[in-house]
């Protein structure tokens, strides 16, 4: 990805508007993300 000195104040003011959904968004990935791996490596496990 090429960023520029330009991009980085246009993106700034929209995602200091709703920081919080943000916020929250990345932990609800980061979750489902977490009982993916766990649930791989159980099967992994138990397949052996």
């Amino acid at each position: 990805m090429i960023t520029t000195k330009r991009a980085t104040p246009l993106l700034a003011p929209a995602l200091a508007v709703v920081p919080q959904q943000e916020e929250s968004m990345n932990g609800i990935i980061y979750l489902v993300g977490l009982v993916v791996v766990v649930m791989f490596v159980l099967s992994f496990l138990g397949l052996r």
